[in-house]
């Protein structure tokens, strides 16, 4: 018996590869069937999965047919896909390399969309008018996803790198399937329904297809986001993965892992800026002191000139002079006074028939008190008084003798 060649897995795969490509329906084969798991690589590749009811296949088209497309894929999208099929011999995976795509109507679920977002924004529900302010520093943040995805665990990472002290509240909910519209919306309102409130809330799911993402889609699900007096951040999918749950919500965020980021303010951050502050706050304060400090020096300084006190004083000191000048002047007026006073009674004594009449003489009058001052006035006889320094002396006239 003859031993069987070993081959290696390489070896496998480009024998299949080399089986298919000289199969004459598989290299030129047209498949009809609906876009799903769509994405646009980087390099200008487009990778996407096509659907039917039954089956899946994956599909990609090199960016050199790309050119050619009449208008770009979207999940949901019913097309005919010109090619052929081959093995991708690195992964062994066979798959449909698409040269030529032409639409042939919108699925079942991107019609239900479209329908919806009209519907709704229509109502008025996309208006910027009805969006809830985020809060910029929380302390609880509610969120409604499944309890074993990857969204929770990366939601729950990046809120403790972010801020350990921020409390995260979940509500498990299915995220996929007929009843997680449902379960979302009943997590929705529990939410609401709490005597404390959560600061926000965070809907949503990892990525997937259009329909595993497809109860974020759902109207009951859309109004409960509206109908929530807790603002909704929607984090459903990959970045270029859009919901109706995106559009209604008071804000969107591309990946579960990007709500945590918006959600949960940086505490260190925080720190480090108030921090900051403090600093900036001193440096200014010490500033304020030293430039009002200089200020009130300065208005110290013409306080003291224009000090009322200091001119009272200052007047005080002014009438102290003046009285003193004129206790000087009135004393000098005073002495002058004195003097001439003096000089006027020696000059009135030295007049005055008193002083005379100290000095020997007499003053002669006759009985009528009338001046003598001639012996023509007396005659033999008459009666006359003579007044002398200290007294009265009454004569009488015995004889007159007068000078030639």
């Amino acid at each position: 018996m003859m031993d069987k060649k070993v081959l290696t897995v390489a070896n496998v795969n480009t024998y299949i590869k080399q089986l298919m490509d000289r199969d004459y329906v598989l290299k030129n084969l047209m498949v009809q069937g609906e876009v799903s798991n769509y994405k646009a690589h980087s390099s200008g590749h487009l990778y996407f999965t096509l659907k039917d009811d039954n089956s899946a296949i994956s599909c990609v088209m090199f960016r050199s047919y790309v050119q050619d497309l009449d208008r770009p894929l979207q999940n949901g999208m019913k097309i005919i896909v010109s090619g052929s099929v081959s093995v991708y011999e690195r992964s062994g995976q066979y798959q449909i390399y698409a040269k030529k795509i032409q639409e042939d109507g919108l699925g079942k679920l991107y019609i239900a969309f479209e329908k919806l977002k009209m519907k709704l924004e229509g109502e008025g529900l996309f208006e910027p008018a009805l969006k809830q302010p985020i809060p910029k520093y929380v302390k609880k943040v509610g969120i409604v996803t499944s309890q074993t995805g990857a969204a929770i665990k990366d939601m729950v990472q990046v809120s403790a790198r972010r801020n350990p002290y921020v409390q995260l509240v979940l509500y498990p909910s299915l995220v996929q399937g007929n009843l997680a519209s449902h379960n979302i919306v009943q997590g929705i309102e529990w939410f609401n329904r709490q005597k404390e409130k959560v600061d926000v809330l965070i809907v949503g799911r990892g990525g997937g297809s259009i329909e595993d993402l497809w109860p974020f889609n759902e109207e009951n699900v859309a109004r409960a986001i509206v109908a929530s007096m807790i603002p909704v951040i929607s984090a459903v999918g990959h970045e270029t993965d859009f919901t109706i749950a995106d559009f209604v919500a008071d804000m969107r965020a591309p990946t579960p892992s990007a709500a945590a980021e918006l959600a949960v303010y940086d505490y260190h951050e925080t720190m480090r800026r108030i921090g900051l502050y403090q600093d900036r706050l001193k440096q200014w304060l010490e500033h304020q002191v030293v430039m009002n400090k200089g200020l009130l020096e300065r208005l110290m300084i013409r306080l003291e000139h224009q000090n009322p006190k200091e001119k009272f004083e200052q007047k005080y000191q002014y009438i102290a002079e003046l009285e003193d000048r004129l206790l000087l002047h009135m004393n000098l007026r005073l002495k002058d006074s004195r003097q001439k006073t003096d000089l006027l009674r020696s000059r009135l004594e030295g007049q005055s028939p008193f002083g005379r009449l100290k000095k020997g003489f007499a003053y002669i009058s006759d009985e009528a008190d009338r001046r003598i001052d001639s012996v023509d006035k007396l005659d033999i006889g008459a009666l006359f008084n003579m007044t002398l320094s200290d007294g009265v002396v009454t004569g009488q006239v015995l004889e007159v003798e007068k000078e030639v």
